[in-house]
């Protein structure tokens, strides 16, 4: 692994030795990976709204525009962005580098090329956590939207729980998971315990189709419903499909 980008970011005016060897013309820009990105208790997104994801996007674009060195280099620019490393022996830090075992141990392990950094989306709004890679990629590991990254004295040092955002496809196999846990069905000729027992291993011999309606249309729909001219939003369209092969006959 190429090692000669060692951003050693903290709150002392960096040396030659650790500003970022950045081309002279264009200045290399921030730019941002997810690959070592996870959700884990306390730093996860299931409190978050829609707003808040606004609010992250836009804090990337804007950085995204931002010159590495120029920033790094630039007192005011990391204040503004509440812009340091972590500090690991924080008062009630719920977590440790060590316990982020997915990162790549060429990384982890070498908390003085690669140490780990946070900067702000807003102070109300938390924190971003994560480290830059020898390609001078800043590599996002955590999302904090409840601060929680560095517990402050202002806040009594309290952490905020909050934990993973699961999707509907996951939040469907931990119920499954939990009917296989607490059936108790003592039939041993039961097709239903046998049938959710082997759930995962049915093939889906269909096909699926997403397809956003606006607010008016949806009303409509619901209408329909509530006059017993459909059953299921999914008629619409086998009705539509209906009439179009009446035109086309």
């Amino acid at each position: 692994m190429n090692k000669d980008f060692r951003p050693i970011l903290g709150t002392t005016q960096p040396t030659a030795a650790q500003t970022p060897k950045t081309p002279s013309a264009p200045e290399k820009k921030w730019a941002f990976s997810f690959r070592y990105w996870r959700q884990i208790d306390n730093f996860g997104l299931d409190r978050t709204g829609a707003n808040w994801f606004v609010s992250l996007m836009e804090k990337l674009s804007e950085l995204s525009q931002r010159d590495i060195k120029g920033f790094i280099t630039n007192s005011a620019d990391k204040d503004a962005w509440r812009y340091h490393p972590i500090n690991w022996s924080q008062t009630n830090i719920p977590i440790q580098r060590r316990d982020l075992n997915w990162i790549d141990s060429d990384y982890l392990n070498n908390n003085e090329e690669y140490p780990l950094l946070q900067f702000q989306i807003s102070k109300a709004l938390g924190r971003v956590v994560g480290f830059w890679d020898e390609q001078q990629i800043f590599n996002i590991v955590l999302l904090d939207p409840l601060h929680n990254i560095q517990p402050t004295k202002s806040h009594n040092y309290r952490v905020d729980y909050c934990a993973p955002l699961e999707t509907p496809y996951s939040l469907l196999l931990s119920r499954v998971d939990e009917i296989k846990r607490t059936c108790r069905c003592s039939d041993p000729a039961c097709s239903f315990k046998q049938r959710i027992k082997h759930f995962e291993e049915i093939p889906v011999q269909t096909n699926t189709l997403i397809h956003y309606v606006s607010d008016m249309e949806w009303t409509e729909t619901q209408q329909y419903m509530t006059d017993g001219l459909i059953t299921d939003p999914t008629e619409v369209f086998s009705w539509g499909l209906s009439a179009l092969k009446e035109q086309l006959k």
